[in-house]
């Protein structure tokens, strides 16, 4: 980064190749949806090239740590704008008398798409996608993306303590949502 800011243009294409890839798949297991997954890479990296001025290396600290922030910024701004997102309803035919709402399933290929030809893989995820957004982003940023504790308390602005609290409690009804596959298993 430190090259980047200086100018040389080799050093954001290195970035973006090295991270592209983790911070796609953070989004994707944060919005559970690909598109928007792109969308909040592209900004990432957007923002990343406006704000190249405001990053300064710090002791201990990583530059991965800062951009997991900015793409943690950036998925909760689309989760927020998703919220007033108006849904499309419609009558089947003239006579109804009731609205139904369309559902348009997203059938573009997902990042994880292997593990998701796993029953176990898709029961797991779907686990993971009904926790509250702060426990998921806490284990998945601790879990597939392997931040330590304190990267992940600079990442979700909180302390180490609540991080830990936040896996704790994800992990324990993640384990009670996955009791039947764990029997399942023995």
């Amino acid at each position: 980064m430190t090259d980047y800011k200086l100018g040389n243009l080799d050093a954001l294409e290195e970035i973006f190749q090295r991270y592209k890839k983790p911070i796609l798949n953070y989004a994707f297991r944060i919005l559970n949806n690909r598109a928007d997954a792109e969308d909040a890479v592209g900004e990432t990296f957007y923002i990343l090239t406006n704000k190249k001025d405001s990053y300064t290396p710090k002791k201990g600290a990583k530059f991965s740590t800062w951009l997991y922030t900015i793409a943690h910024n950036v998925c909760i701004n689309i989760i927020r704008k998703k919220k007033r997102i108006v849904f499309i309803w419609s009558k089947q035919d003239k006579n109804d008398k009731e609205y139904k709402q369309w559902d348009i399933p997203d059938f573009k290929n997902l990042p994880d798409e292997n593990a998701e030809k796993s029953d176990n893989a898709l029961f797991v995820k779907r686990a993971i996608n009904k926790l509250p957004l702060n426990l998921r982003e806490a284990l998945i940023l601790r879990e597939y993306q392997q931040l330590s504790y304190q990267e992940i308390s600079s990442v979700l602005s909180c302390t180490i303590s609540k991080v830990k609290v936040l896996i704790f409690r994800g992990r324990e009804r993640l384990r009670k949502d996955l009791l039947p596959l764990i029997e399942e298993a023995r």
